[in-house]
């Protein structure tokens, strides 16, 4: 049984890591770190350590005094109020700081994850040379295919859909982000768009609530194409691409094929939602950056 004294060593050993290396960014769940938060020692405000510090939406919102105090100190991400486990935990937040250009391809990372009950694991990554956690093939910045804050709601939506389905029932999808000209040029409407006719600000994700109609519309065979914007130009559509994706791990279905065949021949990311598995995989560039897998 790892004691709160040695959760506080793991702490400590990852701020004295990151003193003495300089440059190297601390990234930890508020969860795992909640017990330390008021630690003079431990969290200076200035001690020469970056931190970003990591909440579930629901953690930021319900604490309001800890938010400004956590702010003082660090930078904050948020990310869904779905359970995690400590491998999942990093890859989601190394993912949703490097979309919003937070951390790039240069930097290194200390990460901290754990259980329910703290912080019990350290992890050093750099992020030019991770291929376990996160694999960029080629350009990092996912910013030049979408905007971030499109990014994270249609990631935090693919990852509701995984771990509640829709009306109980597990459920596949895709969505192709970004690139909206060759994105449109490569697919075949299957069915009547259920988004014609709309005013462009009543399709944007982030100016109209669209989280639970992206859920609906993910239960229609075929992929749903938002552009950089935000923008919902379409949904049960047909990627008609097939592009060379040779370095795909055996065993994916069609659906994964098709999400890296459009990121091969578009400057896409694509999201995909695995109906058998429940497990989350992003694509750019043809090949995937990152897998999250559904905790079961």
């Amino acid at each position: 049984m790892i004691t709160p004294e040695a959760r506080k060593t793991i702490l400590n050993k990852a701020l004295e890591i990151a003193k003495t290396l300089q440059k190297v960014t601390l990234i930890a769940y508020y969860q795992d770190i909640a017990d330390y938060i008021e630690d003079d020692e431990l969290f200076k405000e200035n001690n020469g350590v970056k931190k970003i510090i990591v909440m579930k939406e629901d953690e930021y919102e319900e604490n309001g005094e800890i938010v400004e105090q956590i702010e003082k100190i660090g930078q904050i991400i948020k990310v869904p109020s779905i359970i995690f486990n400590r491998v999942n935990k990093i890859k989601i937040a190394l993912m949703m700081c490097t979309s919003s250009g937070i951390l790039s391809k240069e930097d290194d990372v200390i990460a901290l994850s754990g259980t329910s009950s703290g912080v019990d694991t350290l992890m050093f990554i750099d992020i030019s040379k991770e291929k376990e956690l996160l694999s960029f093939k080629g350009d990092i910045d996912l910013e030049k295919s979408v905007k971030p804050e499109v990014f994270e709601r249609v990631l935090r939506v693919a990852l509701e859909l995984a771990n509640q389905g829709r009306e109980g029932k597990s459920v596949g999808a895709i969505f192709v982000l970004g690139d909206k000209e060759k994105v449109l040029e490569n697919i075949k409407q299957m069915i009547f768009n259920p988004f014609k006719g709309y005013s462009p600000d009543e399709r944007n994700i982030l100016k109209a609530n669209l989280d639970d109609t992206l859920k609906e519309y993910s239960l229609l065979d075929g992929a749903i194409v938002i552009d950089c914007n935000g923008v919902v130009e379409t949904a049960g559509a047909y990627i008609s691409v097939s592009a060379s994706v040779e370095d795909l791990p055996k065993g994916l279905g069609a659906r994964h094929i098709a999400a890296a065949s459009i990121t091969a021949v578009t400057n896409a990311v694509s999201i995909v939602v695995s109906e058998s598995t429940g497990d989350v995989t992003i694509f750019r560039n043809g090949s995937i950056i990152t897998r999250i897998e559904k905790v079961s």
